[in-house]
């Protein structure tokens, strides 16, 4: 079961005292903190928070005045208004205002802590889900527009040329026309790949519990092609680790990673390490590479969506796989970042850190 991480506001101590009584007996392995105002509850803003119980009112202003800036730094947070007593035109206030639910300070109970808890996750998950979508779409949208209309461009303008030259008889012409038609045509393709790949990075089913070793058999299937036709030489080191994972999703995230590492080999023969290591409960894969390196104004950039190198502007792509490794990693509950200290090369890692209880044993 996931750690619950809750802020208690109020400035009655005997209030959160209790409150943290209940929420200890509902959940005994939880974090709480308190804060008996807002400036001290903004002053936890660095530490994780999935629930919050808010009280209305506070030395320094309402509840009311703080929800925005609460949900501003704990977007995924749940978030519950309690009062002194019961009003119908607050809890109205306070609902529009973005709080999941409002109770008052005499109706709370371990059951209705529990029951508001888990409604008000579930909303919030959805919530959180669905603003995802709209920003996917968002995107996709903005790419379709803005991305596609050079390939797009391009092809309607060689086929034209194709047509005349075709009609003059050049047919060597034709045929160069062609190749560069097939190359806008491919960008096309990749493109919309890219695309629907990051819009929906997710395999099917539920987390397995495999070896790192059979993801690497995998991936050296998959990749099989592209290892043979580049040269690349990859040194893997699974540990003998195992791990739980969406096994599709973490072989395609090691496939952008290998494949970029094989993109921007600088000219060279790649060569390339991936190694397994245990981190916590979880693991940390990671793939190091000879390549042209990531400058360090740009270690933090290249997980957002078209970020890329400038230098690498002239290589084939859409800007969208370590966005999506990103994605995954997130979906894993893990992280990926580019390590700072690599002297030559990249080399980036990521974690995996979903929980044992989700485990479905594969073989």
């Amino acid at each position: 079961m996931t750690v619950l991480n809750i802020l208690i506001i109020d400035d009655d101590a005997g209030d959160r005292k209790l409150a943290r009584r209940l929420l200890q007996n509902l959940y005994p392995d939880a974090n709480v903190i308190e804060a008996d105002c807002g400036k001290d509850a903004m002053s936890h803003s660095g530490l994780p928070v999935d629930v919050i119980l808010l009280d209305y009112l506070l030395p320094d202003g309402t509840g009311l005045d703080l929800i925005a800036q609460l949900t501003e730094t704990w977007p995924r947070a749940v978030l519950f208004m309690t009062t002194g007593q019961g009003d119908e035109e607050i809890a109205k206030s306070v609902i529009l205002a973005g709080a999941s639910d409002y109770i008052p300070k005499s109706a709370i109970t371990s059951e209705s802590l529990m029951r508001m808890i888990s409604n008000g996750q579930k909303v919030a998950d959805m919530r959180w889900r669905i603003q995802e979508q709209q920003n996917e779409l968002r995107l996709f949208s903005d790419v379709l527009v803005h991305d596609m209309r050079a390939p797009i461009r391009a092809i309607k303008f060689l086929s034209d040329q194709i047509h005349e030259d075709y009609q003059n008889g050049d047919l060597e012409e034709v045929a160069r026309q062609f190749e560069l038609m097939k190359k806008s045509v491919r960008k096309t393709s990749e493109l919309i790949e890219g695309l629907a790949s990051h819009i929906n990075p997710h395999s099917n089913g539920k987390p397995a519990y495999v070896t790192v070793e059979s993801l690497f058999d995998s991936l050296r299937a998959v990749m099989a092609q592209d290892l043979a036709e580049s040269g690349a030489r990859i040194e893997w080191n699974s540990g003998g680790l195992a791990g739980l994972c969406f096994p599709p999703d973490i072989v395609q995230l090691l496939q952008n990673l290998i494949g970029n590492a094989i993109k921007y080999s600088g000219g060279k023969t790649a060569e390339i390490s991936v190694t397994a290591e245990r981190a916590g409960p979880g693991l940390m894969i990671s793939v190091a590479d000879n390549g042209i390196g990531v400058p360090a104004q740009y270690r933090d950039k290249i997980f957002e969506p078209f970020k890329r190198l400038q230098r690498g502007s002239d290589q084939p792509g859409s800007g969208l796989g370590l966005a999506t490794c990103a994605k995954i990693a997130k979906r894993h509950n893990g992280s990926i970042w580019c390590e700072p200290q690599a002297e030559t090369g990249t080399t980036i890692r990521f974690t995996i850190g979903l929980e044992a209880g989700q485990a479905q044993e594969t073989a």
